[in-house]
This record gives C-alpha cells, structure tokens and sequence, in this order.
C-alpha cells in the first residue's frame, strides 16, 4: 500500500510533509513575554532568542483551549498553532489584551509550511546550510538562507521521528518544494500524506489538536504535564484548576494506549467499556500500526481502568465489539 511505503520514507527520510494545517501568530510589543507567560501553561518570560516551549492555553475552567509552541525571536514571539483553533486564539488573546502593550498579528498566509522528518533529513539540511539541525534543542529556532531568501527553521519531531519544520516565504514556496522533490546534494525528499503521519504520531503517543486537544480535556489528563505544564511560574489563566488537580493527585480519567486483538480499526468517538459493560470512555485515534502489525488507538478512559493490562470492549459502529488491551505509551517501547 502507497501510505505504508510513505509510512517507511518517515522512519529513514528525508520524507516531506505539507504543514498548511498550522496556523502562526506573531505577538509584538514590550510586553509580549509577560503577557503570553499570563495566559500559557509553560514559562515564556525566561525563554531566551530562538528558544521555546510547547504549552497549553486554559479557559477560565482550566480546560484546554488550544496547544501551542511558543517560539521567541529577536524582537518579537511566534505562536504556532493548528489551523482550526485560530479564529478562537484570536479572540482569546484579544479578550485579553486590555492594558499590555501587546499587538497580535496573524502570519499564517506568508509561509508555506514543510515538515522534514526521517534520521537522513539531517544530510539534506547539511546540504542547505544547516549542519547542526540535528543537535538543536527541542523547538529549537534557527535559519537557512536560501537563494536570498531566509528560511526560518524549526527543530520539531511533530510526529515522532527526527523532524524540523521550514517557514518558506510565499513567493518562492513552490521553486523550494521544487527543488526538495530533484533533490539538493544527491539528497531527495519524498512526498508524504497525512495517513503515513498519523500512524506515526499514534505509535508515538503524541496527542493532536482536534483529538486528543479539545475543550473537553482538562490538562492532567493527556499525560503531557511534564513538557506542556510549568508549577513554577506562578499565576496563569486557567492555573487554579491546574494546581488542584496536581496537588489532590486524582484525574478522572487518563488517556491511554490500546492494542487490539482483531483486525479491524476503531471508528473515532467509538465508546469503550470495561470487562463489566460500563461506559468508561472513548476512542480519539486510531489506525493500523505497520510497527505493531496490528490496529492501536489512543483513547480517554476513568483513571481506574487506565493501568496497563487492563482490558477492555470497544463498541464499533454496526461491527462486533473488539477486545483490546491498555499499554504503555509510546506504543514501540510496550511492544
């Protein structure tokens, strides 16, 4: 099947993949850190040029908004976000911007998008003048320069596997993506679909806006505490119900791997129960795992039945219910 070859290029590289469903904000004024280390989950104001975080941004409630990577630069800070929450992180940070000498500005459409992923990526990024990608930290911000033009450059493994993603200006998009598809020193990128992607950041535990990122999740709950979530930083939107929850050590529910037993894929929202027939939660992703040899999916379920080994039905549509196992995330390490 073409994803599964597709799936390969991800896992060698170079592979590309079209990020048009990001979205960027710009955040400009004397008061950027300060206003944006307010409203965010993570440290923004001890971020140095071309550092950055991946964090949360709350509602009042403590639920999650939307997810972001806060990216500093010289004189002003990326917000980079998926697509589909832009509308509302404009009218979010506008809601909140009263007093600060803060000014938001939408970048989306200046840049073409292009995540290049795979351990051979680091020998075409050589070839385009950045020899020290792969050391970057990560969300680490830096630069090519190409034919004239400055290309920012992003360390981000968005789905996994070693991985940056390029800023190109509009105007020479198409000459660059062009140019990665002849190849640039011997090295060419191969084209890469969005089923190719999701079986990798699935097999990675690695949650989406949309799936595993919505309203209806609180933080502690997408086990992404450790990287999204600084208890250090003091006052933030949403921190109240943050601290609480860290403080009592009890979530309602987690989300988890699971390994099914059977050929088939879980329709996404399918309900899941435990072994009595209870309702315990729901299917957020799926898909067949050319890593496993079998389907996987990511779900929330209660805290009670999130214990590795636990098993559980998954009710499928018109199909016969499908047996399935709770595993350590990321799926390759448990398997």
């Amino acid at each position: 099947m073409q994803w599964q070859a597709e799936y390969q290029a991800l896992s060698t590289g170079p592979a590309i993949v079209d990020r048009s469903y990001r979205a960027l904000l710009e955040v400009i004024g004397a008061d950027r850190a300060t206003w944006l280390h307010n409203l965010t989950t993570n440290q923004v104001k001890n971020l140095g040029r071309g550092e950055g975080n991946y964090a949360f941004v709350l509602n009042i409630q403590g639920r999650i908004l939307f997810d972001v990577n806060v990216l500093v630069r010289a004189e002003s800070i990326w917000v980079d976000l998926d697509r589909r929450f832009l509308e509302t992180a404009r009218k979010h940070f506008s809601k909140y911007a009263v007093t600060e000498d803060v000014t938001v500005v939408d970048r989306s459409t200046e840049f073409v998008r292009f995540g290049l992923v795979g351990p051979k990526t680091a020998a075409l990024l050589a070839e385009l003048g950045a020899a020290n990608a792969a050391a970057m930290p990560t969300l680490g911000l830096s630069q090519i320069e190409w034919r004239g033009a400055v290309l920012p450059l992003l360390r981000h493994d968005f789905c996994g596997p070693f991985g940056v993603e390029l800023f190109v200006p509009q105007p020479i998009a198409i000459e660059f993506r062009t140019a990665l598809y002849d190849g640039i020193g011997g090295m060419r990128a191969i084209p890469v679909e969005n089923d190719a992607v999701q079986a990798h950041r699935i097999e990675a535990g690695i949650p989406w806006p949309g799936h595993e990122i919505t309203d209806e999740y609180l933080p502690a709950e997408t086990r992404q505490l450790e990287r999204a979530v600084s208890y250090q930083k003091g006052c933030y939107l949403g921190q109240e119900v943050v601290e609480r929850m860290r403080s009592r050590a009890v979530v309602a529910r987690q989300l988890v791997g699971l390994r099914l037993d059977s050929s088939a894929i879980p329709a996404l929202k399918s309900e899941i129960a435990d072994s009595e027939g209870k309702p315990i939660g729901q299917v957020t992703s799926a898909c067949h795992s050319p890593a496993l040899g079998r389907p996987i999916a990511l779900a929330y379920v209660k805290s009670a039945a999130s214990n590795p080994g636990s098993c559980l039905i998954v009710s499928s549509g018109p199909e016969r219910p499908l047996a399935a196992t709770v595993v350590d995330l990321p799926f390759r390490a448990s398997a």
